[in-house]
């Protein structure tokens, strides 16, 4: 079964420069300032853009920001769409500060953002934030894939097999990176995007296969959560704003802390 891609999405995961062997730093992917100032001064949206050199939305997004390295094909079609030369497209481009050195044989994974069912957040939220870092091990299974955390808000997985209630943390990695199909059982992390990939939400679900679609079901105590129901064909034009961007490897929560009390 061929699936959609699933890269690490949205603008705030430039930052997601991992530490794949101890002691080498790797830097984010280079951000491309200079392509979403040629397409905004030719007046020309991402989707707009997307469609006329064959790509998806959030692939032109992510290559603005640094999430996605292009292709030199995806660089020849996007500059002859702004009438410019590929050197241009790449001027200003930058890199971001490394992640941590490992702590003791534990790996430093950025914590990404917050992830809510229903709710939309504009993408300028994270573009311009600092990571915050969590320590964990490396992961056996995966252990090359990039990997980033978030924070969960709701009830929309709070009877998940582990539970992941409001205030957990998830600990992920990115989907495309696995290699792995869809499979039912899966936790997942998906991105809906509105108004052109400028409005993002992240929710966590979990997967569910159908003869001929694919759901992202909500497991909760709160029968409002519905699930998101998906063609199981990556060309349908339902994919074009939804993405798999990690699958769910860890989840942890805090304990709530106790005020120490005062000897009688």
């Amino acid at each position: 079964m061929t699936l959609p891609n699933g890269e690490i999405c949205q603008a705030w995961i430039c930052h997601l420069a991992l530490v794949a062997t101890p002691g080498v730093p790797h830097f984010c992917r280079m951000g491309m300032p200079e392509l979403k100032r040629r397409r905004k001064a030719l007046k020309l949206s991402l989707d707009t853009v997307a469609q006329r050199v064959g790509l998806s939305t959030s692939q032109v997004q992510r290559f603005e920001t640094g999430e996605r390295e292009p292709k030199k094909s995806d660089l020849e079609r996007l500059a002859a769409l702004l009438e410019c030369r590929v050197e241009d497209l790449l001027q200003g481009a930058s890199e971001a500060r490394p992640a941590p050195a490992p702590l003791r044989n534990l790996l430093p994974i950025p914590l990404a953002g917050r992830t809510a069912a229903g709710v939309y957040r504009e993408v300028v939220e994270f573009n311009d934030a600092e990571p915050d870092y969590v320590f964990e091990p490396e992961d056996e299974d995966f252990p090359k894939a990039r990997r980033f955390a978030l924070e969960v808000e709701g009830d929309s997985m709070n009877q998940a097999d582990p539970p992941i209630p409001d205030g957990a943390r998830v600990v992920c990695v990115d989907f495309g990176e696995t290699g792995q199909p869809f499979q039912d059982g899966m936790i997942v992390v998906l991105q809906r995007t509105r108004e052109g990939g400028h409005l993002i939400e992240w929710s966590v679900k979990e997967i569910e296969l159908h003869d001929d679609e694919v759901w992202f079901c909500p497991r909760s105590s709160n029968k409002r959560h519905k699930p998101i129901k998906v063609v199981n064909n990556p060309s349908s034009d339902e994919w074009n704003t939804l993405e798999v961007i990690g699958l769910v490897r860890d989840v942890s929560m805090r304990v709530r802390a106790f005020k120490q009390r005062r000897p009688v």
